[in-house]
């Protein structure tokens, strides 16, 4: 259980550091916004344009947007900053336990 809970907690603070990230960005260097907002339209333009039959393609048009995208990618920026924060914590915890990664 409590696994599960730390898994959950993991991604509702990814969310959260994020959305900080890219208010950050916002604010302190908005042009470097407007150019990921650019790679973002791009990105959803290749997506879009891969020649799907019509009735699966304007479903990602209508539900694929550059803000939704440049958050996702601000997300995953935030997971992997999570990570190599925790992994060194997470090894220590298991060598002073006596148990290994699976143990």
């Amino acid at each position: 259980m409590l696994r599960i809970l730390l898994s959950a907690g993991n991604i509702l603070v990814s969310l959260i550091i994020g959305a900080f990230l890219m208010a950050l960005v916002a604010v302190y260097s908005p042009g470097t916004l407007s150019v990921l907002l650019g790679w973002a339209r791009g990105f959803k333009s290749l997506i879009t344009g891969t020649g799907l039959d019509a009735k699966y393609n304007i479903w990602l048009e209508v539900l694929l947007d550059e803000r939704q995208l440049l958050f996702i990618g601000f997300t995953v920026v935030a997971r992997v900053l999570i990570g190599l924060i925790a992994y060194p914590i997470v090894q220590w915890r298991l060598r002073s336990s006596g148990r290994g990664f699976y143990g």
